[in-house]
């Protein structure tokens, strides 16, 4: 059980007090849904002004204790970007999950089933870490998929680039219900240059312990159009080369052709988007 549980207003109490040990948490929810309970300390950062999400030049940047409602409802998000945080955020379970639930515990926890994480890793997407005594520092959000960099220190902030030029995506979630865990989540972002897809991501969630991409599906559609027989292959390739980690819901080869669906209709939602002033 839980021994204590702070609220510090400052960020330098709470770095100190991580940096000892203590767990952070903001939305909490994982305390809630998790099997176990912490041992320990815990430090609260919902005080700490974490919670903002504003629009710098070229990039969108989310405070890490800004809730999923928040970003939901940022109507002035811009470009492909904002609206495919605005749809991931939208996503995940219910409205009143949603106003608790933060960005930063989305990604800090590192569920299967994050829903968020999957987002960010098609955006190339940053996270800005700080530790006690040190400069904060960021991190490119593929590294966050291979380790946990902020381990001994808290999430601050993190970073979406909004690039020029027509971009498009598609962001496939597959679940019994709404409020349900998926099955398996794909997104799917690009680049229109001319008539044909660049800097292609295809991302899965929901299959392993973390979101991942799809190198293999990705090249299959870059520096080509929109065509619908290459689209299926894209789904078959992806469900052909993802590896399913165990989940007692639901089959890995029921889970590993659903992924191949989702991801053919997250590409043509993405080609159908980029291409649309072609």
């Amino acid at each position: 059980m839980s021994s204590t549980y702070h609220q510090p207003t400052r960020l330098e109490d709470a770095l100190h007090l991580v940096a000892k040990g203590a767990l952070p948490v903001a939305g909490a929810t994982a305390l809630f849904t998790g099997k176990g309970r912490p041992e320990g300390e815990l430090v609260d950062l919902t005080r700490l002004g974490l919670d903002g999400l504003t629009v710098e030049k070229a990039r969108i940047a989310m405070g890490a204790t800004c809730t999923l409602s928040q970003i939901s409802d940022a109507s002035d998000l811009p470009g492909m970007e904002g609206a495919l945080l605005r749809r991931a955020a939208r996503a995940v379970g219910s409205r009143p999950l949603r106003n608790v639930i933060t960005v930063g515990g989305n990604i800090a926890h590192v569920a299967f089933w994050a829903d968020m994480p999957v987002a960010l890793l098609a955006l190339d997407a940053k996270v800005e870490v700080q530790r006690e005594g040190q400069a904060s520092r960021t991190v490119e959000f593929a590294e966050c998929m291979k380790s946990k960099p902020w381990d001994g220190g808290i999430i601050t902030r993190i970073l979406v680039p909004v690039r020029q030029g027509t971009l498009g995506f598609g962001h496939e979630r597959f679940a019994r219900t709404a409020n349900d865990y998926p099955f398996a989540t794909v997104c799917a972002t690009l680049k229109r240059d001319g008539g044909v897809a660049r800097e292609a991501r295809v991302v899965v969630g929901a299959l392993q312990p973390r979101a991942f991409r799809v190198p293999e599906v990705e090249a299959m559609v870059e520096g080509k159009g929109f065509d619908l027989a290459l689209l299926e292959k894209a789904g078959r390739l992806l469900g052909e080369k993802v590896a399913v980690a165990p989940n007692f819901r639901a089959s890995a080869d029921y889970r590993r052709e659903l992924a191949g669906v989702l991801a053919k209709r997250a590409l043509q939602a993405a080609f159908t988007w980029a291409m649309r002033e072609a």
